[in-house]
């Protein structure tokens, strides 16, 4: 059992075990790393630089003419139309378009480059959306000038195809819609025509306003039992007057005091003075002069009254007299009510006539009915369509009207493209320095695999370990002054390899721009 302190004691002593073992191979290790150094700063350095150029455009989708035009004329979805846009920018006629007026040269090219060179600037071009109706249009050559002109052909392009698309749009959907409303006029022309014709080849049989066979039938009918309650009503009552003038006529009906002209007009001249001392009562007393005076009034009115119906009561009825009252008012509602059943009889005859008319035309108005109503719902569908297409066709010829007085995609470039000073890529600082790292990482791998290839033992421990035998003894080496002077010059040498070595690196690391120039400038001259 081992304790933590001893097991960390134990990897340490090994891990400088194996350090010590390496140590021996530290030229190979040096070489190794100037070697990966060396090629690898050729290879930072010999990398061409690539122009990254980028714009930011707004593309304003609020129009002003919007809330004027709402619910007069189509509002196309402008925000939809500029994804699709911007999906859509990078088509292969477009794309050709941007690399002629890039001087890209596609003249000498065959078609396989020609496809290559287009894949390419299609992935190279770069269209992002960076926040609301914000886009941000990047590529990247190893030449600013043409990186720049592609970024501005693709703005040129963008903005270009905005505007055409959507007139585009709207002329073919007003071609459409005039066409269909022009289809549609023939054939409501030709159901009007036919609903006209089959009016006046039928004439007569078609169903009226009161509806349709079935009800023009059924209503007839009750109105005929109407019609005949009515007259059952008015022969009762006619039978009922001519009764009681012939009682009167004979002497045999009573007075009736209270249908006397002057007892009716008693009885309103008390009505009309109660109602006055009703009135003087809400204001005055019972003693004011007035209130006494129509009291004394109405009381002497309600005595003649009085006096007047013993009269009529004890007078002799035995001889009739055509002037009176009661008799005339009997006899003018006897000639109304003659009057009224005379009409009943009349009408209830023109039912009948209807009735026995709808009956015996019942198949053929059944079969005229179907037919009109089929001729009628042809043609409100069709009017309804071409009503609604003419409006859609207004809508449109507005809606173009309001897209030629003024784009309603407004672009407003923010930063535009310019022609870029520095390089944006490789970053070569940071290469450099990962070049430094990694000859660092090959040599120490180096010297650690040749002294795995050939291992020694630096201590008894290790030989016991290995073999599982004592150690007997250990001879000690014994250096002479010469080997001494020789081992520490080689080791002086070594560390200022190193230091060189580190101090290259520092150098290919800050000026790593500077070394570039230089060594594509002698790669440009040896091709030339």
């Amino acid at each position: 059992y081992r304790v933590p302190g001893e097991c960390m004691q134990d990897v340490l002593d090994r891990l400088l075990g194996e350090m010590r073992k390496a140590w021996r191979f530290r030229w190979y290790a040096l070489a190794a790393g100037w070697g990966v150094a060396l090629a690898g700063w050729l290879f930072v350095y010999s990398l061409p630089n690539e122009y990254r150029v980028s714009a930011r455009v707004h593309v304003d989708t609020a129009s002003m003419l919007s809330p004027l035009l709402h619910g007069l004329a189509v509002q196309p979805n402008l925000n939809q139309e500029v994804k699709l846009l911007a999906k859509t920018l990078l088509s292969r006629p477009n794309l050709e378009d941007i690399a002629r007026k890039s001087n890209l040269d596609l003249g000498g090219l065959t078609p396989v480059e020609k496809a290559h060179l287009l894949d390419g600037l299609q992935h190279s071009i770069q269209i992002k959306n960076a926040g609301t109706d914000l886009y941000v249009i990047s590529y990247t050559n190893p030449k600013p000038g043409t990186a720049k002109e592609v970024v501005q052909q693709v703005l040129n392009i963008m903005m270009t195809n905005a505007l055409g698309t959507t007139q585009q749009s709207s002329a073919a959907a007003q071609s459409f819609l005039k066409q269909q409303v022009a289809d549609y006029a023939n054939q409501l022309n030709e159901a009007e025509q036919a609903l006209a014709r089959f009016k006046r080849e039928n004439i007569g049989l078609m169903p009226s306003s009161g509806g349709d066979y079935f009800s023009q039938l059924q209503s007839a009918q009750q109105s005929r039992e109407q019609l005949q309650n009515q007259l059952a009503i008015a022969a009762a009552q006619e039978q009922t007057l001519s009764r009681q003038i012939q009682a009167m006529k004979t002497g045999q009906t009573p007075v009736r005091p209270e249908a006397d002209p002057q007892v009716q007009a008693f009885n309103s001249q008390i009505q009309n003075d109660q109602q006055q001392l009703n009135n003087l009562l809400t204001q005055y007393t019972a003693a004011y002069p007035g209130v006494i005076d129509l009291k004394e009034r109405i009381g002497l009115e309600k005595k003649q009254r009085d006096e007047l119906i013993a009269r009529l009561k004890n007078k002799k009825t035995d001889t009739f007299d055509p002037t009176n009252p009661v008799y005339q008012d009997l006899s003018m509602q006897l000639n109304k009510t003659s009057v009224q059943i005379q009409t009943l009889k009349t009408q209830i005859t023109q039912i009948d006539s209807l009735i026995a008319k709808l009956k015996s035309k019942a198949g053929q108005m059944a079969d005229i009915q179907a037919q009109f109503e089929a001729l009628t719902r042809n043609y409100q569908v069709t009017k309804k369509q071409y009503d609604s297409l003419l409006s859609r066709l207004y809508s449109a010829q507005l809606s173009q009207s309001a897209q030629t007085s003024g784009n309603p995609l407004k672009f407003q470039v923010i930063d535009p493209p310019v022609i870029p000073l520095a390089p944006s890529a490789p970053k070569r600082h940071l290469m450099a320095f990962m070049v430094l790292i990694a000859a660092l990482g090959a040599g120490g791998a180096l010297a650690y695999l040749l002294a795995q290839l050939k291992p020694v033992f630096l201590t008894r421990s290790e030989l016991t370990e290995m073999f599982a035998l004592p150690v007997i003894g250990a001879v000690s080496f014994a250096a002479t002054p010469s080997f001494t002077r020789n081992r520490s010059a080689k080791l002086t040498m070594f560390w200022v390899g190193c230091a060189v070595f580190v101090l290259a690196g520092i150098t290919a690391i800050l000026f790593a721009n500077e070394g570039a120039r230089l060594v594509q400038a002698r790669l440009l001259g040896s091709v030339l």
